[in-house]
């Protein structure tokens, strides 16, 4: 290769930094997309307090 041939150094670098603000910029939007529609988590269930552990005291009556 002829040093004609190769692309200069500058040329290099600000394709370098051009496609790493694109990168930054398109996982930005991605998260900013996930977090303003909740893509992330399900629905909230209700509550269902009706079995379980969930009506028991962790203090032991005095009976």
């Amino acid at each position: 290769m002829n040093d004609e041939d190769k692309p200069k150094k500058w040329v290099t670098i600000v394709k370098l930094v051009v496609w790493s603000i694109l990168v930054v910029v398109l996982v930005g939007l991605g998260l900013y997309y996930s977090a303003e529609f909740k893509t992330y988590a399900p629905e909230a269930q209700p509550v269902d307090n009706s079995w379980g552990l969930a009506k028991d005291s962790p203090i032991r009556s005095k009976r």
